[in-house]
């Protein structure tokens, strides 16, 4: 059952230096979110899904500790954007490297041992039986939010490969030359939805909410009783299931009839915004029910994929 739960509706008041960004730690992220995916396996209906999800953020770090060094933005070019409020790494401007084209092989080739599913593993062998051209076809469509055109059996692991290129350039970038963009709700470093938002718990920006890359994992701050979409500030209703924790829930507007989940890290300070989201996929069919639509997406979710 999908309760509608009732949360204070005021813009957060100044407090102090918030800090605006926090970039990727490429050290440990994937690392962590492969705990958390397994940790949020036990007891859960999904548990075969999100275990392998688990896996997968395994071979993530993998990659990402075996990049070589990456082409970067120049300090004028940083500034240039800055200054025209253009994210630096935008998906739609920045060449990519063939480079995440190598970290998706290693990531293929290290899945390809595990004892997964007889399809599972087709599908790695056939991904890793594809050109160049239709490798870049595939991550064009992702990176545009194409993800229906992607085949769902290959569309998470072009994902993943990706996130990994695209989470090491961030977390080598320079915070302070990074802008705020219009619209608020994209991506400051590479202008992609967020997959969730974050209530912060400790430091400055405790009680804070923070918008949460889908792509390159950066966080960047947006006021709480706006709508991280269609900035209205009246019209927020929040849901939850009945009796969960609260950890994660959706926030709806009602004049653009979407939601994206929240998670509070006062419930839960090891949640991960990307594995959690996932593993309330719940609350998404219980959303619909109310007309509403997705606001960000999960760029490992594939309709149909658990």
């Amino acid at each position: 059952m999908m309760n509608p739960l009732v949360e204070p509706g005021e813009i957060e008041p100044p407090k102090g230096d918030i800090p605006f960004l926090f970039l990727p730690r490429r050290e440990d992220l994937f690392a962590a979110r492969s705990r958390r995916f397994h940790t949020l396996a036990e007891h859960h209906t999904l548990g075969d899904y999100l275990r392998f999800m688990g896996q997968l953020a395994e071979k993530q770090q993998a990659a990402m500790d075996s990049l070589p060094p990456l082409t970067l933005p120049s300090p004028a070019y940083l500034d240039q954007c800055r200054q025209q409020q253009l994210p630096p790494l935008g998906v739609l401007g920045w060449q990519r490297d063939k480079v995440w084209r190598e970290g998706l092989q290693r990531m293929l080739t290290a899945l390809a041992v595990e004892p997964l599913p007889t399809a599972t593993l087709e599908a790695i062998t056939h991904l890793g039986q594809c050109g160049k051209d239709e490798l870049e076809h595939f991550a064009t469509l992702i990176l545009g939010h194409d993800l229906a055109a992607v085949p769902a059996q290959v569309a998470p692991f072009v994902a993943a490969a990706l996130q990994v290129y695209w989470t090491a350039m961030a977390s080598a970038l320079p915070e302070r030359n990074l802008p705020r963009l219009e619209p608020a709700n994209l991506c400051p470093v590479c202008g992609s939805p967020p997959v969730a938002g974050i209530v912060r718990s400790g430091g400055a920006e405790n009680g804070l909410r923070y918008l949460c890359c889908s792509l390159c994992s950066s966080q960047w701050h947006m006021v709480r009783g706006i709508c991280s979409n269609c900035d209205a500030t009246q019209g927020l209703t929040y849901f939850g299931i009945e009796g969960q924790s609260g950890l994660v829930t959706a926030e709806s507007c009602d004049e653009c009839h979407t939601y994206l989940k929240i998670i509070k890290l006062e419930k839960d300070p090891q949640a991960d915004p990307l594995a959690d989201e996932l593993a309330m996929l719940a609350l998404d069919l219980l959303m619909d029910q109310t007309g509403c639509g997705r606001n960000g997406t999960n760029l490992l979710f594939h309709q149909g994929n658990a």
